[in-house]
């Protein structure tokens, strides 16, 4: 990546508007995001922020370059004690930045964060069958595809994409 690569810090809840404004472009090309860009709500993504970030349930990364926020992802725990030790990740590299090395230096500090946090054992993700530069970045990092729900996302009469679920173990 070079000196060109993204600076990466911790969101802050200020931060929600341009994340969720940048979600909601993405959702503006069908298949990217399983929500519509009317879906995509500031205070929910604040909210997110504030849950992940500053009570310590996991993690909430941006990336930036020369100022800008370029990316975003997070790692959010599951709600059961029996599933307590799988985060979520979600990830989105904002338009015009993709295949510039912005999603693996916000994986790269995802995965450093979830080997070190004793809580986490496995990392789980979705992503679209059609996604080819995200399929291939998660199986470079080691991800496994663990499942696919077939015609999962109805983007337009009788056009449908699966979802691919993959995991990385971490833990012990």
């Amino acid at each position: 990546m070079g000196s060109d690569a993204p600076s990466i810090r911790h969101a802050r809840p200020e931060d929600a508007p341009g994340l969720a404004a940048a979600e909601r472009a993405i959702a503006r090309v069908p298949g990217m995001l399983a929500s519509r860009p009317e879906e995509i709500d500031d205070d929910a993504v604040r909210r997110m922020i504030v849950d992940l970030e500053e009570r310590g349930r996991g993690i909430y990364l941006v990336a930036e370059r020369a100022g800008t926020i370029v990316g975003h992802a997070l790692l959010e725990p599951l709600s059961l004690a029996v599933t307590a030790h799988v985060v979520r990740l979600t990830i989105a590299v904002h338009e015009g930045h993709q295949s510039q090395g912005v999603g693996r230096a916000l994986m790269n500090e995802l995965l450093r964060w979830a080997r070190s946090d004793p809580r986490v054992e496995k990392v789980e993700l979705q992503v679209r069958s059609s996604n080819d530069r995200a399929l291939a970045l998660y199986r470079s990092l080691g991800f496994v595809e663990e499942g696919r729900k077939t015609r999962r996302l109805k983007i337009g009469p009788n056009a449908y994409i699966d979802d691919v679920y993959m995991a990385l173990w971490v833990g012990p």
